[in-house]
């Protein structure tokens, strides 16, 4: 960038300069590590490649870190009240979600409900290949398997009352 000239109110000329700095940016805020884990949520953990935006949401949380994997777990064994549970609804996951569906990995259907095409299969199914692609995040889904129902979901979430 250019020079700049800054006067101050002493009258003293100082010059300087702009220089554009790397800032790093968490994996998990990076729009591809939330596609990619979102193929793996519905591939690794959703009856039929299909799943409801709130209990993407609620997946989305879990896996975003060892602490919230580990109290995710512990609130679906019953070992913690409900109200020590707080799961953020990221706006980004939602964009991840949206270029997802603009890139053909998933559609919408049925109003709420996100799942998987063709090419998201293929996609995710060649990250299964690559043991290093999500290791932590593909180990918990794949423990969790496809049991979190929706009225579980909606249950953790605050939704319904009861399990």
């Amino acid at each position: 960038m250019s020079d700049l000239k800054l006067t101050l109110a002493s009258g003293v000329d100082l010059p300087f300069t702009f220089k554009r700095r790397p800032v790093p940016v968490p994996a998990e805020t990076r729009p591809l590590w939330k596609i990619a884990a979102l193929l793996f949520m519905l591939r690794l953990s959703s009856r039929g490649g299909k799943s409801s935006l709130k209990r993407l949401h609620l997946l989305n949380w879990a896996v975003r870190s060892q602490a919230n994997r580990v109290l995710f777990s512990d609130l679906r064994q019953a070992s913690l009240p409900l109200f020590r549970f707080n799961v953020r609804f990221e706006p980004a996951f939602s964009r991840a979600i949206d270029l997802a569906v603009g890139n053909g990995l998933v559609a919408w259907v049925g109003g709420d409900r996100i799942q998987i095409s063709a090419k998201g299969y293929h996609l995710v199914d060649d990250f299964l290949k690559d043991d290093s692609i999500l290791s932590d995040e593909r180990a918990f889904l794949t423990s969790l398997g496809k049991s979190l129902t929706e009225s579980e979901a909606d249950y953790v979430l605050g939704i319904k009352g009861t399990r």
